[in-house]
């Protein structure tokens, strides 16, 4: 049976959203080939001087579809990210699209050259391609401009959207080659999929006027300001993406318990090191307390139990007021075999409305497995893989309402004392 491509995995129309979302907030050109490198979709944002000119005669034609093939040859071979010079002078870069370490595909984007025009290199095309010298160059004078370091920085945004796709394939492979059970799953994750690029294009539209701010003000208070908006901005688009791989990697079954003996201290000093960034730019104190009651060392998943602490505390603080205090007292009880590690996180400042409280509680206690997000792609995923990862380690997720009017959220996950 002939393997699944690109375009059998990922529909041309989602492919094509990404593209042109990515082409309009950065202003570079974007195409998405299949494995052998011929395009698959119609490129994005492509400037006069590729397409009208260059692309226009046949040998040119042929030498462009060359760098697109070696570029995505390049990016494959080295697992990341590449830059390269294409044949006629101007920067491009690509990046793989992988399904179960299989290459299906590369996304290419570029089109921009640095500030110098290299009129030699120009010229020198122009005459090879039998393109009229005075048309070209004035083409190449109307070419995005673009610093080598910022390509590089592009090419990396680039990667993280050439994951998404790649996990989004990787999951619909696994319902066309495997079972029926992930198909709505598939389907949700799509339309979540373009939503998200959607929210993208917005982040990063805000993203870039903010930075122009900075750039362009010559306050240092205000450059400083918005350089934190900044930073802030471009966590939440990471996030986003972040979020999106992980729900994808768990919707495929690609997440397994890593069970090892650990230091409780070296699950507070991973928590602690995590959040430090997130809580420090609302100004908000992290407290941490380890009871008596917990054991020197303890067996279990230390990573994933971090990841579902952090999750909670920057849920926590994002319903915080600024330079409020947010409490974690770390305790063990024993229940059967086990030994029950509780996670009590406290905001000085965060009350959940009753009114509120059973969707929370729905979501943590429900068995369904990946059927969270709705047709129309509407959901939060970081809160359904916290769901996902404290259900695989058998463990539960409470709500308490304090006297003194504030509230908190108890983690408890089954672990084994070890006793050296």
């Amino acid at each position: 049976m002939k393997e699944p491509g690109l375009t059998d995995l990922i529909d041309k129309s989602i492919l094509q959203q990404f593209q042109d979302a990515f082409s309009e907030f950065t202003g570079m050109a974007a195409l998405i080939t299949d494995e052998k490198g011929y395009p698959v979709t119609k490129g994005s944002g492509f400037t006069d001087f590729c397409m009208k000119l260059t692309r226009g005669t046949e040998k040119g034609r042929m030498r462009c579809a060359e760098c697109d093939k070696n570029g995505a040859l390049m990016t494959l071979r080295n697992g990341k990210p590449v830059v390269y010079r294409c044949h006629a002078g101007l920067f491009d870069f690509a990046s793989p699209i992988m399904v179960d370490g299989k290459f299906i595909g590369s996304i290419i984007g570029g089109q921009v050259r640095p500030p110098e025009v290299d009129n030699d290199s120009f010229s020198k095309a122009a005459l090879e391609l039998g393109i009229d010298l005075e048309a070209y160059l004035a083409a190449a004078e109307m070419t995005y401009v673009l610093e080598e370091s910022r390509v590089e920085k592009a090419a990396q945004f680039l990667y993280e959207i050439a994951q998404i796709l790649s996990g989004m394939a990787y999951n619909n492979n696994l319902a066309l080659t495997q079972s029926r059970k992930l198909e709505r799953a598939a389907r949700s994750q799509s339309a979540y999929i373009m939503n998200m690029s959607i929210s993208m294009k917005k982040n990063i539209s805000d993203w870039m006027s903010v930075a122009k701010q900075a750039v362009d003000s010559e306050d240092s208070n205000i450059m400083k300001n918005s350089i934190k908006e900044l930073l802030n901005k471009s966590s939440d688009v990471h996030s986003m993406v972040g979020d999106t791989v992980d729900y994808i990697r768990m919707a495929g079954g690609d997440v397994e318990l890593t069970e090892t003996m650990y230091d409780p201290n070296s699950l507070v000093a991973q928590i602690s090191e995590s959040v430090k960034d997130i809580l420090g730019q609302k100004g908000i104190s992290l407290i941490i307390k380890l009871d008596s009651s917990v054991p020197d060392f303890i067996l279990g998943d230390m990573g994933k139990i971090g990841q579902v602490v952090n999750k909670l505390i920057t849920g926590t603080a994002s319903f915080s007021e600024e330079s409020s205090d947010i409490f974690v007292d770390l305790s063990c009880r024993k229940l059967s075999y086990s030994t029950v590690l509780d996670i009590k996180i406290t905001s000085s400042s965060f009350y959940l409305p009753q009114e509120d409280l059973e969707s929370f509680i729905s979501i943590f206690s429900n068995s369904s497995g990946f059927n969270y997000i709705d047709e129309g792609g509407n959901s939060d995923l970081s809160v359904y893989n916290i769901a996902f990862l404290i259900r695989q380690m058998s463990g539960a997720l409470h709500y308490h309402y304090n006297e003194n009017s504030s509230s908190s959220i108890i983690l408890s996950i089954p672990q084994l004392e070890v006793n050296e």
